[in-house]
C-alpha cells in the first residue's frame, strides 16, 4: 500500500517534510520514511501517516519510530 508520511523538522524555522512511501502498514510506513531522512535532524512529534484510498490515519512519536528502525535493521533484538 501507499502511505503519505509527514513530520516537522526544526531548523532555523520549522519545516514540514512529507513523502509517499510503499509499506506494509501505517507504522511500517513511518519506519520506511524515517530511515530515508538525513541523520542529525531534530524533529517535532508527531509523525503522521495516512493510507491512500482508505484514509486510515496513524500518529507516532519519533522516539518509538527510532526504536522500531533499530529493530528493522537488526541493531536490537527481542
Amino acid at each position: 500500500m501507499q502511505y503519505r508520511v509527514e513530520t516537522a523538522v526544526l531548523n532555523n524555522d520549522t519545516l514540514m517534510v512529507s513523502e509517499w512511501v510503499e509499506a506494509d502498514d501505517l507504522c511500517h510506513a513511518a519506519i520506511v520514511f524515517m530511515m530515508q531522512q538525513p541523520i542529525g535532524r531534530e524533529y517535532l512529534d508527531p509523525i503522521t501517516v495516512v493510507e491512500r484510498g482508505t484514509y486510515q490515519i496513524g500518529t507516532y512519536k519519533h522516539e518509538s519510530i527510532r526504536v522500531a528502525c533499530d529493530y528493522e535493521v537488526g541493531l536490537r533484538t527481542t
